[in-house]
């Protein structure tokens, strides 16, 4: 968050996952945004019942926490920000980013609904 603060000129909000986030990482959110004047907003998203096994489990992920928010980035990230967005740019965790967020937001897609680095 820090990195994409520092190197970004326009506003920025990130998104997080609601119940992966521990409660003490919640409760510090309000701070740290203030002091990188960022905004924020956790997310939620219920599991789909079309994509549960016979006991109600996620198919294949049933006990790992990594891989259910793996899958939750990668399955659901059109459907848990709000309709209205233009553009989202997915920044992991680990990511340090060095360049202006802004060059990403406005480069032509050429009409591709999305856009990753290899």
């Amino acid at each position: 968050m820090t990195s994409v603060r520092k190197t970004t000129r326009c506003p920025v909000r990130f998104w997080f996952f609601d119940r992966f986030m521990s409660p003490d990482f919640k409760s510090s959110m309000a701070h740290f945004a203030s002091s990188l004047n960022v905004t924020f907003e956790f997310v939620a998203f219920k599991w789909p019942s079309w994509l549960r096994d016979d006991v109600g489990g996620q198919f294949g992920i049933r006990g790992d926490k990594q891989r259910l928010i793996w899958a939750h980035k990668i399955l659901f990230l059109d459907v848990i920000f709000p309709m209205d967005l233009q553009r989202v740019i997915f920044v992991d965790a680990d990511i340090v980013v060095r360049g202006d967020l802004l060059d990403l937001y406005t480069m032509d897609l050429e009409g591709a609904p999305y856009a990753f680095t290899p």
